[in-house]
């Protein structure tokens, strides 16, 4: 958690020197697009976050199990025309997470330890599309929602060193699939800096709960 922390903090003070670097003529242009408003006719948002409420793999009784946290990428920029009230905001998104468990035991055959492990990678290829209604979107504030559609794939390794007949098919085991995904969302950003923000969104991705922050360019 430190180091996320650590290259979160270094990922905010880049975003901060380049938002200064931009030129003023840019500036101008975007307040016109926008009257104001933190998502308009030429925003471009990279979103990096990292959620919890993530899928449960299996956990036996003992042993010991650990996961990363969910981590997501994502990006968005205005359909080229304006949608009602508002614009709609399109992109992708990528989403990472893995886990392990490792349980270690005594067998009662021949009372020798052995172990059998779990490992999971999961990772999220999706667009996603957000509607940003002007009356919601402020200079420095906005709710917005949307839907994401795309792709889970998972990599699932099954390890063991019990010698029971059972188990002789059994020592390793490696699977992948992939399946359909989609999920309805809504999120709330607010701006701390002129082109750097936080975020957070309820939604299934790679996770049901997502914070980060936001760069704005």
């Amino acid at each position: 958690m430190k180091t996320l922390t650590t290259l979160i903090a270094s990922l905010v003070l880049f975003a901060s020197g380049f938002a200064n670097g931009l030129s003023e003529e840019k500036l101008i242009l975007k307040n016109n697009g926008s009257g104001g408003k933190c998502f308009d006719d030429n925003t471009h948002i990279i979103n990096v976050g990292v959620g919890f409420g993530s899928i449960r793999y299996y956990r036996g009784i003992g042993g010991t199990y650990r996961s990363t946290p969910a981590f997501s990428v994502s990006y968005e920029q205005p359909w080229k025309d304006r949608i009602g009230p508002g614009y709609l905001g399109v992109g992708g998104y990528v989403g990472f997470q893995t886990a392990h468990y490792k349980n270690t035991y005594t067998s009662i055959y021949d009372l020798n330890s052995y172990y059998y492990e779990h490992n999971w990678t999961s990772l999220m290829l999706a667009g996603r599309a957000a509607y940003h209604w002007d009356v919601l979107n402020s200079e420095k504030a906005e709710v917005y929602a949307g839907v994401i559609i795309g792709a889970r794939m998972s990599i699932y390794n099954y390890e063991t060193n019990d010698p029971r007949p059972e188990n002789k098919n059994a020592y390793k085991i490696a699977n992948s699939f992939a399946y359909p995904a989609y999920s309805l969302f809504a999120g709330a950003r607010w701006y701390f800096a002129k082109n750097v923000g936080v975020f957070g969104e309820v939604g299934y991705g790679i996770s049901y709960i997502t914070g980060g922050v936001s760069f704005k360019f």
